[in-house]
């Protein structure tokens, strides 16, 4: 059975307050915020350095391209089943009428089919699903502000997962911990951002973490295209201190199409399936602050970032977090106020294919540290190498391999331990390939292997399948 979760009126009136509020003179487009770079670890200008004489660039008779950059193939190539960027097209129209008058429409069905093959809590399989609703509305189009944009995402979750089966503390499947681990249906995105020039911006509403994470770095994937583990995609020691959906409010610094920095005031609580209201700071405050530093190195560009979020409620290292699964133990210990936790995160292109900068390898690596006694995780890091169209003929491929290390912190280990249950530092390894059967139908083949943390436990094998289809 699933369940709905919308507090459409609130919303509502959000939006009617914010178009009554906002500033008019913004310069910089809704589209120009709109475009994020999706291949791997890039990080310029998204310029176009094709060159047919390289030899190397896609053509129609490549099984899978991207249309938009091959005009000359006409619509008798471009817009059949085989080669159109979503499985229905431009639903009669209707697609390209919504986004003439200012709403981008971006639904997505991923479904998963996941088997602990050995050790981890439980040997199982399991099958489940998400379907994202992605609508932007652009404010200059529909005739309000120019420079305001409205983004909405509502997720629809059903079926199972083996998230608990495998290692609770390193969540084998990002997508399936939205909107809860119910089956549920529930708006975890209303955000709104205005432009008052091409470098500064206003944004509050209520956010979604990996959608923000996602934002950053596209190549990470929110878990339905790049890699499935929450360890390889977030910094694990902002689980504290980051829930999976907030309401905050804050300012953007941007560097052309991308976000150099940040700073956001935000609830401590979680709100995914939730308007949040009734619950609002009633337990203090937090902030996230972040800074980009981008690099170019020969053509091959790359970012450093600073991450710091800091709450000043109360917690200790045992309360629940949103990103971690574990039972009660019937320990209470003592709450201290405050937590914090700082990450830095790289990424950088090791190669560029000279005519089509899609093709591409990229690193991406993250540490991170935190307040032990807050915390379960006292650090951790990430390392990874993603790549996209290495192979002939497979332009839109991509295909990653990463390994994670989670260290827990010394007091959430003797809290657990005095209750006979022995915990361990946990680490892992990912490695998948994703397949563009075409452009609206992704294949993905996906293996984990997670050393748990419970010490009684042995190491998890995880082998998974992925299927996305655009509508």
């Amino acid at each position: 059975m699933i369940r709905f979760r919308f507090n459409v009126t609130v919303w509502v009136i959000l939006l009617l307050l914010a178009v009554l509020s906002l500033d008019q003179q913004a310069e910089l487009t809704a589209q120009e915020l709109l475009s994020p770079f999706q291949s791997v670890g890039n990080t310029d200008d998204d310029s176009d350095t094709s060159d047919d004489t390289c030899g190397c660039c896609s053509s129609c008779d490549t099984p899978v391209f991207d249309c938009s950059s091959h005009a000359s193939c006409g619509n008798s190539c471009c817009n059949d089943i085989r080669h159109r960027e979503q499985l229905f097209g431009d639903w009669l129209g209707i697609r390209s009428g919504l986004a003439k008058h200012g709403i981008v429409t971006d639904i997505q069905w991923t479904q998963f089919y996941q088997s602990v093959t050995s050790g981890g809590n439980d040997e199982t399989s399991a099958y489940g699903g998400k379907l994202d609703y992605n609508l932007t509305f652009l404010g200059e189009q529909m005739g309000l502000n120019k420079g305001l944009i409205a983004v909405l995402h509502a997720e629809t979750r059903h079926g199972n997962d083996i998230i608990s089966d495998a290692a609770p503390l390193a969540a084998s499947n990002t997508n399936m911990l939205y909107p809860s681990l119910e089956n549920e249906t529930a708006i975890t995105a209303l955000q709104f951002i205005q432009m008052f020039n091409p470098e500064w911006a206003l944004t509050f509403g209520k956010f979604n973490a990996i959608d923000f994470f996602n934002t950053l770095y596209p190549q990470t994937g929110r878990g339905i295209d790049g890699f499935m583990n929450v360890s390889m995609i977030v910094p694990m020691t902002t689980g504290r201190t980051l829930p999976l959906s907030f309401l905050g409010a804050g300012v953007m610094k941007m560097r052309g199409k991308q976000i150099q920095g940040a700073l956001l005031v935000y609830d401590s609580n979680d709100v995914t399936t939730t308007a949040g209201f009734d619950v609002l700071f009633d337990n203090g405050a937090n902030i996230v602050g972040l800074w980009r530093f981008f690099t170019d190195h020969g053509g091959l560009h790359g970012s450093h970032l600073l991450f710091g979020t800091y709450a000043n409620g109360k917690y200790t290292s045992l309360d629940p977090t949103d990103w971690v699964f574990f039972p009660p133990v019937g320990v209470v210990p003592g709450e201290q106020t405050g937590s914090w936790s700082f990450s830095y995160i790289l990424e950088q292109q090791l190669w560029v294919d000279c005519c089509d900068r899609n093709r591409n390898i990229g690193f991406f690596g993250q540490v991170s540290v935190a307040d032990e006694k807050t915390n379960p995780f006292e650090w951790t890091m990430s390392a990874s190498l993603q790549a996209q169209g290495l192979l002939c003929g497979r332009d839109q491929d991509t295909m990653g391999i990463g390994y994670f290390y989670s260290g827990l912190s010394g007091d959430f280990k003797a809290l657990l331990s005095g209750v006979g249950v022995v915990f361990d530092d946990l680490q892992g390894g990912e490695i998948y390939y994703n397949a563009a059967i075409t452009p609206w139908l992704h294949l993905t083949g996906d293996v984990q292997f997670i050393q748990p943390g419970i010490v009684a436990n042995d190491t998890a094998v995880v082998a998974g399948l992925r299927v996305n289809i655009k509508f």
